[in-house]
């Protein structure tokens, strides 16, 4: 399982820089902590860019960091003097010479700028890209899957960053970290008030259509057959009569 580290609970003591080694024009150190890969969550930071219209060969986000929660800052702050404090006693086993704690300091290009009055600190962070194609993890929310382009402005976000190492180039050095996993907080409008209980009380129910319906055409069979025993009654009272006149006539034939 991989072992993510929260950013409140780190010991920078236990970050281990292996020695910088060649890579075509740069050179480049691999970050470990506590012998793991260093995968760090951050605190909710506010998201800044228009994430519609990033650098599709170099993507980025940059975020603010609400002024109620600094300590992140403090965080990034302590891995820069770090790394500046490592790089200087370790120039001579690194870059087989001494090189001089202000040169150095010069050179390194930090993860935060420093802290402007009245205003909250930025601070961006790259999206890992493979065939052009961004790789990290977006979830919202409800820790459902989501895209880049579904990230709306003034969202917030909590990230995994992976520190994976530090780049030494001819003029600069810095950390390589990019962005593994987003929980984005997206707003979400609702424009109707839905309680999610049942409110219904069948005390207060009135009879459906379809009951209404099946009643009136029971009256309407009811009906239809009290009219035809209506009609039935009267044939037969007709034929008594007709048969009662019949005997009549009988009776008086015979008499004659």
């Amino acid at each position: 399982m991989t072992q993510i580290y929260k950013y409140g609970e780190l010991q920078l003591n236990d970050m281990e820089i292996s020695v910088p080694d060649k890579q075509n024009d740069i050179y480049y150190s691999i970050i470990k902590y506590k012998g793991n890969p260093f995968y760090l969550q951050t605190s909710k930071l506010d998201i800044i860019t228009d994430c519609n219209e990033l650098n599709s060969k170099n993507p980025s986000i940059e975020f603010e960091i609400p002024k109620n929660n600094l300590d992140i800052y403090n965080t990034f702050h302590d891995l820069d003097e770090k790394l500046i404090r490592m790089t200087y006693e370790n120039s001579v086993e690194w870059f087989k010479q001494k090189i001089p704690l202000d040169v150095i300091d010069d050179m390194y290009k930090r993860i935060c700028k420093p802290i402007k009055r009245n205003k909250n600190p930025n601070i961006r962070f790259k999206l890992p890209v493979i065939q052009n194609k961004i790789v990290c993890k977006m979830y919202n929310q409800n820790k459902e899957f989501i895209n880049v382009e579904d990230i709306k402005p003034n969202s917030n976000s909590i990230l995994i960053l992976h520190i994976r190492g530090i780049k030494f180039m001819r003029q600069q050095y810095q950390y390589d970290i990019h962005i593994t996993q987003m929980k984005v907080f997206i707003p979400i409008e609702n424009k109707f008030v839905i309680p999610e209980e049942c409110l219904i009380e069948e005390d207060f129910c009135t009879p459906s259509d379809d009951e209404i319906v099946d009643e009136q055409a029971i009256r309407e069979i009811k009906r239809i057959e009290e009219l035809k025993i209506e009609k039935k009654n009267r044939e037969m009272e007709k034929i008594k009569e007709l048969q009662k006149q019949i005997d009549e006539m009988n009776k008086n034939l015979v008499n004659n």
